[in-house]
C-alpha cells in the first residue's frame, strides 16, 4: 500500500510539474525597409525533413517526388538566372528540363536550418551545400549554394531562394 501511495505523490509530483520553453528571437527582416523588422527563431524539424526530402528528390533527378512536395506554383528565384519565376510544379516538365543536360548531382550538405518569423506563419529552411553538377558531355560544375525553402500551411515547397558562389579551389 505504501508503494502505491508513493508512486501516486511521484506520479502527481511529475505531471503537475510545468516545462518552461521559452523561444529565443533573433536576427531581423529587413526586406520592407524598416530597421525594426520581424526577428527569427528556430523552426520544427518537421521543415527540416520536409526540405530534405525536397533537396534529396533534386538530388536524385526525381522529379515526380518534387512535384508532390510542391505547390502547385513554385516561386523559383534561380541563382543563375535573375528574377523570379513562377513554376508550374502540377506536372515534371521545368525538372526535367532544368535537369536534362545532366548526367547526375551530387550535393554535400553544409548545414540545414528551420526558422520561423516572429509573429508570422512564415517557415523556411535555410541551407548551404556544395553541388557539382556531371554534364552529359564528360564535363563538371561544381557551385556553392545557399538556399530558402519556403514551406507553406500544407507543409508544401512553395518558393525557392538561391544564391551561389564557385567553390574554393
Amino acid at each position: 500500500m505504501k508503494k502505491i501511495i508513493l508512486l501516486s505523490i511521484l506520479s502527481f509530483s511529475l505531471l503537475s510539474c510545468e516545462t518552461s520553453v521559452s523561444e529565443k528571437i533573433g536576427g531581423e527582416w529587413l526586406m520592407e525597409g524598416s530597421r525594426l523588422g520581424k526577428g527569427y527563431m528556430i523552426g520544427d524539424q518537421k521543415d527540416s525533413d520536409i526540405a530534405i526530402k525536397f533537396m534529396d528528390a533534386y538530388e536524385n533527378m526525381d522529379a515526380q517526388l518534387m512535384t508532390e512536395l510542391s505547390a502547385d506554383i513554385v516561386k523559383f528565384h534561380p541563382a543563375d538566372i535573375g528574377g523570379v519565376f513562377d513554376v508550374d510544379m502540377t506536372n515534371t516538365d521545368f525538372i526535367v528540363e532544368r535537369q536534362s543536360n545532366w548526367d547526375s548531382i551530387s550535393r554535400n550538405y553544409i548545414f540545414i536550418m528551420p526558422l520561423n518569423m516572429e509573429d508570422s506563419d512564415g517557415r523556411l529552411v535555410t541551407t548551404a551545400f556544395e553541388e557539382t553538377r556531371y554534364i552529359k558531355d564528360g564535363s563538371t560544375e561544381t557551385n556553392i549554394f545557399y538556399e530558402r525553402l519556403y514551406i507553406n500551411e500544407q507543409d508544401l515547397v512553395a518558393r525557392v531562394v538561391q544564391y551561389s558562389r564557385p567553390p574554393n579551389e
